[in-house]
């Protein structure tokens, strides 16, 4: 039984609407872990670059 060419664009565009969600999902989720690193660490702005990634490789 074939589906129709309505039925599967209407499933590819599902299929990027859920995909956008889990993206933003996870952006979040690295934007809040990111956070608490810094935090967790006393980390400013400045030590983002470099000095930051030092920190939080020991």
């Amino acid at each position: 039984m074939a589906r129709s060419l309505e039925e599967i664009q209407a499933d590819k565009k599902a299929l990027a609407e859920e995909e956008k969600q889990a993206l933003k999902a996870h952006k979040k989720d690295a934007v809040a872990t990111v956070k608490k690193l810094i935090v967790e660490h006393k980390l400013t702005k400045g030590d983002i670059r470099g000095k930051a990634i030092k920190q939080l490789d020991s």
